[in-house]
Formats: C-alpha cells, sequence, structure tokens
C-alpha cells in the first residue's frame, strides 16, 4: 500500500485543491480529493488485468461546484437527496432548509458538496475528511461535524466509514454521489451495465419525484432488478414513478431494514470487461440515478469520457429521500453528543 499527495488545481477564488491517490498491492487505486471529499477517480483491473478508472468525473476541478452537473463523486450531506417544501420538524420545532430546487430542497442545498474539506488523518490505505458546519446554517440545527474515512483494501473494496456528531438533536442522511461506468469505455452508456437491487419496494412519488410516504411493489413493473438485466432493458418503459425522457431516478427499500447491519444492497456488471461492483450499506435504502438529467453532449469530462446523459449510474446508500417529513419511513436522528455511524462498501472484483 503507498499514498501520494498532489495539488489538483484550484478555484476561481484561489482556494487549492489537494488530491491524494491510494494505491494497493494489486496496483487499484483510488483518487481523493479535498473538494467535496469527493472521489475523483477510482482504477480497478478487468478480466485481463488491465487498470481503467470506473468512475465518472472531470479534469478541471472548477466543474466539481456547478450543480447541474450532477455532484459527481462528491459526498453529500447534511441531509442527501429531498426534503419537501424545504422545512421539517423535530419536537415540535420548524426548521426551513434552503430552496434550490424549486421548492425543495436538494442533497442540504449543496454546501457540503461544493466546499473544501480539512483532512484529519491519513494512514498508507486511508484519508479521513472532515467539515464543519454550525449551527443553524442552511436552517439545520447544531453544531455539526461530518467525518469521512475512505479505505482502500489489497481485495479492491473501497470502504466509507461515516461518522456524525452535533450538539443538538438534529438530521443526517450522508451519502457519495459518484457515478459508476465499468466499461471505462467513454463511447459506452450505463444502459448495456446488469443491475441487481435486493429491494421488493420502492418510495411512490407524485410528478416531482418527490415521496408522497407510500411505498410500491417492484415485482412485474419496470423497476423490478431483484435479478441481474440489464438497465437498458426497460428504462424508457412508461411507469408513474418514472419521468419520461430520463429513466431511473428512484429511491429502492432494501430488504435489510436494520439500521446498522451491512448487508448487499447491489450488484453492477458489465460482461464485456468483466468487471464486477457490490454496494453494501447499514442504511435501509439506495438511490438508482442513470444520470438522465445531464445533457446529452456539451458536458466536459476527464480526457475523451464525457460526463453526459446516462453515461454512468450512481447507488447513492441512504435514508429514504424526505424521510425527515415520514414518521413510517425507517430513520435515525443525530442525539446531542452521540455518534452516528454508517458504512458503504463498493466490492471490486472479476465475473
Amino acid at each position: 500500500m503507498s499514498i501520494e499527495k498532489k495539488i489538483f488545481g484550484s478555484l476561481a477564488d484561489g482556494k487549492e485543491i489537494e488530491l491524494y491517490t491510494i494505491t494497493n498491492k494489486n496496483g487499484a487505486s483510488v483518487s481523493l480529493m479535498t473538494l467535496g471529499g469527493g472521489v475523483q477517480s477510482l482504477c480497478v483491473p478487468d478480466k485481463n488485468g488491465a487498470m481503467g478508472d470506473v468512475v465518472l468525473g472531470f479534469d478541471d476541478p472548477k466543474h466539481y461546484i456547478n450543480p447541474d452537473l450532477g455532484y459527481q463523486g462528491l459526498l453529500v450531506g447534511r441531509y442527501a437527496n429531498r426534503i419537501r417544501d424545504a422545512k421539517f420538524s423535530i419536537d415540535g420545532t420548524q426548521y426551513n432548509t434552503p430552496k434550490n430546487q424549486g421548492t425543495w430542497t436538494l442533497h442540504g442545498g449543496g454546501r457540503f458538496s461544493f466546499n473544501i474539506w480539512d483532512v484529519e488523518e491519513t494512514a498508507d490505505d486511508s484519508v479521513t475528511f472532515s467539515f464543519f458546519s454550525p449551527d443553524m446554517q442552511d436552517g439545520f440545527p447544531g453544531d455539526f461535524t461530518m467525518k469521512v474515512k475512505y479505505t482502500l483494501t489489497d481485495d479492491n473494496t473501497l470502504k466509507l466509514d461515516y461518522t456524525i456528531s452535533a450538539n443538538k438533536k438534529t438530521v443526517a442522511n450522508p451519502t457519495n454521489h459518484a457515478y459508476f461506468n465499468l466499461s471505462c469505455d467513454s463511447s459506452k452508456t450505463i444502459e448495456d451495465h446488469l443491475l441487481q437491487v435486493n429491494a421488493d419496494y420502492f418510495t411512490e412519488t407524485d410528478d416531482t419525484q418527490l415521496p408522497t410516504g407510500e411505498l410500491g411493489e417492484l415485482k412485474g413493473t419496470m423497476m423490478d432488478f431483484s435479478s441481474l438485466h440489464k438497465i437498458g432493458d426497460n428504462i424508457d418503459e412508461p411507469f408513474r414513478a418514472i419521468i419520461e425522457g430520463i429513466g431511473y431516478d428512484n429511491n429502492y427499500c432494501l430488504r435489510n431494514k436494520e439500521i446498522g447491519k451491512m448487508a448487499q444492497a447491489a450488484i453492477l456488471v458489465d460482461e464485456a470487461s468483466g468487471r464486477k461492483m457490490e454496494v453494501w450499506t447499514d442504511l435501509p435504502g439506495i438511490q438508482v440515478y442513470c444520470g438522465g438529467w445531464l445533457a446529452k453532449e456539451g458536458n466536459p469530462g476527464k480526457s475523451d469520457s464525457l460526463v453526459t446523459y446516462r453515461r454512468g449510474v450512481a447507488l447513492e446508500t441512504q435514508f429514504y429521500p424526505d424521510s425527515v417529513n415520514h414518521d413510517n419511513f425507517p430513520f435515525v436522528y443525530v442525539e446531542p453528543n452521540k455518534e452516528f455511524k454508517t458504512t458503504t462498501e463498493f466490492r471490486f472484483s472479476i465475473l
């Protein structure tokens, strides 16, 4: 194992962005940047042993802070996904959050993702980032610290350990927003990848993709990924929870609802390269988003690999969207002076 540090670039205000690259004994590597505590690249072998970068992203750091480009590889907090009407209540007190997506809040307003994170600690196989948010910043209560330790193992697993603390009762829904394309082929979309999601239900949504509070059955619908099949098989099929032309951008309710217990959430496979990725988490939900809101052309990327429409799939482990407004959704509040911890793993192998 080894770790290398360099300067990735700077933002318009002159703030420098550091990039830490961890390489394991197999030659697999992950590059992590202080901007948004994000994954800038993740290189794993194909069936022939050739390394390839399996996450989308940019060569120029300034593109990472453009919300229209999809939060590529970035950490998300305080509260990932959607909050209806940009408000929620805790013990009878209402809190109002940024309306950065129509009338509702997306990804906590974006502050966590688009700022420079501190580096708490480094080791040969890990980097720990942290970000502090003061009480009532963006409307959320409590002095709030989120730490994320990335570890790359010798069996090609990227492990994310989240630790959250606050001095008041508050909410948190942390995730990482990497988009995966295991083919490492700039000409291919995500539609030929095979996907399995270990869920029987999804969160029903209204016309703006905000949860209604109801759960819908997946079996027999175009959203059913209970067994491996191509993402593109049914992606354009009409369905009440899918916006026409966008495709999958939905929360799946994982079979494992025991918060804090690790279980397999999803499997992603690219048959041509032989790469396989398993997603493991101790959270009850996973958002499957296939980049349908990204522009079909014109976006930048890394080298010749553009960040465009359906080029990658984000598999965002999480509490259900808008859980803060639905008592029937599984959720854990962050209690004062008591750490909340959660773990997600991306396990890579060969078919």
